[in-house]
């Protein structure tokens, strides 16, 4: 059997899996950068720190707090960037239990958040990933290939696979509805791995409860 990481999930299946954060590739990226709408409510994420610089995804689930993967916002300066270029202060970070999952407060102007899906996605649904693959925000067509379900969590597996630069990219599903969070690819499969929205919600319930301005 292959060796396994999970990032934050800590469970094992037979697949190989790859932190997509690293971007530090600037080769360009296999799909077009688009204006269209299922990126109105996308961000990236930008970490500084020790001399060196990470890019990731997020997605606005409040107007002024993003959601994206705990990973993505280890360094210790943390900025957003809005679709319109604009560059965003943050101020709190909280990290999900046992989930790679983390919300950002900003600091405004505000944001446009996305709405949940009130299901998990189904094996063979299409779904939109939109994300900053090389700081360059991509929207790329795709669909859910399935589940790994370990320990009680569940896992989304989706085509195709995923870039560095895209952990923390929503899956959004026909009606514009947030699906998922990717937050790895497999390396053996060639698909990307991403939490699914039920498990967002309940992180976004929990930090609701600490008074986190999520929606």
């Amino acid at each position: 059997m292959a060796a396994v990481v999970l990032l934050a999930w800590g469970t094992a299946a037979a697949a190989t899996v790859r932190n997509l954060q690293p971007a530090v590739d600037r080769s360009e990226p296999t799909t077009v950068s688009s204006p269209a709408r299922p990126g109105s409510a996308s961000v990236r994420i930008d970490g500084r720190g020790g001399g060196g610089f990470d890019v990731g995804s997020g997605v606005a689930i409040g107007r002024r707090a993003v959601v994206t993967n705990a990973h993505v916002v280890d360094d210790p300066v943390t900025f957003v960037t809005g679709r319109d270029g604009g560059v965003l202060s943050t101020g709190r970070i909280e990290r999900a239990d046992g989930l790679d999952l983390a919300v950002v407060v900003t600091n405004g102007p505000d944001l446009t958040p996305i709405p949940l899906a009130p299901e998990d996605p189904q094996p063979g649904e299409a779904v939109t990933m939109v994300g900053y693959p090389w700081g360059q925000q991509t929207i790329t067509a795709g669909r859910v290939e399935g589940t790994l379900v370990r320990g009680g969590s569940t896992v989304l597996r989706f085509s195709p696979e995923p870039h560095p630069g895209q952990s923390g990219s929503p899956l959004i599903d026909s009606k514009g509805r947030l699906v998922g969070i990717a937050f790895a690819d497999e390396t053996t499969g060639d698909q990307g791995l991403a939490i699914p929205v039920s498990e967002v919600r309940a992180a976004l319930e929990a930090w609701r409860a600490h008074g986190i301005p999520v929606g």
